[in-house]
C-alpha cells in the first residue's frame, strides 16, 4: 500500500451512520478533520454537529481540530467547486466519502482522485479500500482494520453521538470490576451464574445516577450479565439509562419512554442487553391453567379455548417487545448495532425463532459465561470443557 502523509487532515462525510466516522478517525489519527455536511438537519448537518462534540469531548483530535464545512448535497458541479474552494493539500489530504448521500459521494471521490488526494470507503466488515491515483489511472488497496481501537470509549457518549429523536434522560451507572472480580476464574464465574448468585460485589461503580439505587425485580441479572461482559474483556458497562423525546421537537414531555439495561461498546459496535429475570408470560398461563384443573373447572370448553388465546396474545406480546428493541438498537446503535436478550428462563418457540430471524442473541442466565463468550469473540476455538458439555447434551439416550 502506498504511504499516507503522517499528521493528515481528513476530509469526511458525515452521515447518520456515526462509526464508520469514529473508527476512521481512531484508525489514522488525523490533525485535523474537516465535516463536509449539507444543510439536511437529519441526515447530514445533525449527525456532523453531534460528531463534533463527541471528538471535542473525547479529544480524539488537537483542540480545535475539527470543524464543520458545509456543502450541495444536489448538485454535482457545485459540490466539486465548494470542495476546490477548501484549498486543500494534496500532499497532506485523505477523504472519506462513505457518508453522504451518493450524488455528494461520487463527487467529492471525482475531487480526490483529480487532485491526486488518497481517500477510502470504509467497508462494513471493517476494511478499508483505498484509491490513489490521478486522471483516469486509478490504483486500489485493501486492508483491515482493529476495530478494539474503540473499545475504551464510554458507550454513553457514542450513544449520545447516534440517537436523533431521543436524548439521556438518565446516565445510568458505570460499571467496571473490582479487584477481585478481575481476579476470578472464568470457570467460578459461570459456576455462580448457574446457581443464580448475585455477584454484584464483584463490581465497581464509577458513577451513579439518581434513580439508580432503588432494588427492583431483575436487578441481579443485570448486574450478573455485567460482570461476565467485563470479565471477558469489555472495558466499562452501563446500567439501567433512559431516553427520552429530545426537547424542541414539538412534544412536550419529560418521562422516559425507553429504559436500556445494560450498554456497552466493544468490537466497533454498540451493543444493548434486555434483561428478563423472571417467568415468561405464556408460562403464567400454564399455572392459571394447572390451577383450574386441581378446581375441577377444566376440561371446559369455554374456558380451554380463552386460555389458548391468552397464551397466543401472549406470545404475541413477547414478538412485539422484540421489535422494539430491534427499533431502538437500529436508532442508538445505527447499522452495527447488536441486540442481546438474556432470560432466566427459555422464550417460547415461536418467539425464539423470530429472535434468530432478526438477529437478536438469545442467552440464558444459567449459560451467560459461555453465551456471551460466544457473542463476543465468534471466532475463538472451543475449550474442551465446552466440547465435553456439547457432546453430552446431543449425545443420543
Amino acid at each position: 500500500m502506498r504511504p499516507l502523509p503522517s499528521d493528515p487532515v481528513l476530509f469526511t462525510l458525515a452521515s447518520r451512520q456515526i462509526w464508520p466516522q469514529v473508527l476512521g478517525v481512531l484508525h489514522l489519527r488525523p490533525a485535523r478533520l474537516v465535516l463536509l455536511h449539507s444543510a439536511d438537519r437529519l441526515e447530514s448537518k445533525g449527525p456532523a454537529q453531534r460528531l463534533k462534540r463527541f471528538f471535542d469531548k473525547n479529544d480524539l483530535l488537537p483542540k480545535g481540530g475539527t470543524t464543520m464545512e458545509e456543502i450541495p448535497y444536489d448538485d454535482f458541479e457545485g459540490i466539486l467547486r465548494r470542495l476546490d474552494s477548501l484549498e486543500a493539500d494534496p500532499a497532506r489530504s485523505l477523504l472519506h466519502f462513505t457518508g453522504g448521500n451518493k450524488l455528494m459521494a461520487m463527487a467529492a471521490f471525482r475531487w480526490a482522485i483529480r487532485r491526486a488526494i488518497p481517500c477510502f470507503y470504509w467497508e462494513r466488515g471493517n476494511r478499508l479500500t483505498w484509491f490513489f491515483g490521478r486522471g483516469e489511472e486509478v490504483e486500489t488497496d485493501s486492508a483491515g482494520v482493529d476495530v478494539g481501537i474503540a473499545d475504551a470509549l464510554d458507550p454513553l457518549d457514542l450513544l449520545r453521538c447516534q440517537i436523533d429523536a431521543s436524548e439521556v434522560e438518565r446516565n445510568g451507572e458505570l460499571l467496571r470490576l473490582n479487584t477481585q472480580g478481575a481476579r476470578i476464574p472464568l470457570e467460578e464465574l459461570s459456576a455462580r451464574c448457574a446457581r443464580g448468585e448475585d455477584l454484584r460485589g464483584l463490581l465497581s461503580i464509577a458513577e451513579r445516577s439518581e434513580g439508580d439505587r432503588q432494588e427492583k425485580e431483575g436487578n441481579r441479572l443485570e448486574y450478573n450479565a455485567a460482570v461476565v461482559l467485563l470479565r471477558l474483556g469489555v472495558r466499562c458497562v452501563r446500567r439501567s439509562l433512559r431516553l427520552k423525546v429530545k426537547s424542541g421537537t414539538g412534544i412536550s414531555t419529560s418521562r422516559p419512554h425507553e429504559e436500556i439495561d445494560l450498554l456497552f461498546n466493544h468490537g466497533g459496535r454498540l451493543w444493548q442487553v434486555d434483561c428478563k429475570d423472571r417467568k415468561p408470560p405464556e408460562q403464567l398461563a400454564e399455572e392459571l391453567e394447572a390451577r383450574l384443573r386441581r378446581k375441577n373447572v377444566l376440561p371446559c370448553p369455554d374456558i380451554a379455548s380463552l386460555l389458548e388465546r391468552i397464551r397466543s396474545e401472549l406470545t404475541i406480546q413477547q414478538v412485539k417487545a422484540l421489535k422494539l428493541d430491534l427499533l431502538s438498537v437500529q436508532d442508538s446503535g445505527g447499522l452495527l448495532g447488536r441486540t442481546v436478550c438474556v432470560r432466566r428462563v427459555p422464550m417460547a418457540e415461536e418467539v425464539e425463532q423470530y429472535a434468530r430471524q432478526k438477529g437478536i442473541d438469545v442467552v440464558l442466565a444459567s449459560e451467560l459465561v459461555d453465551g456471551l463468550r460466544a457473542l463476543l469473540d465468534p471466532g475463538r476455538s472451543a475449550t474442551p470443557g465446552e466440547l465435553s458439555d456439547l457432546q453430552r447434551r446431543f449425545a443420543r439416550p
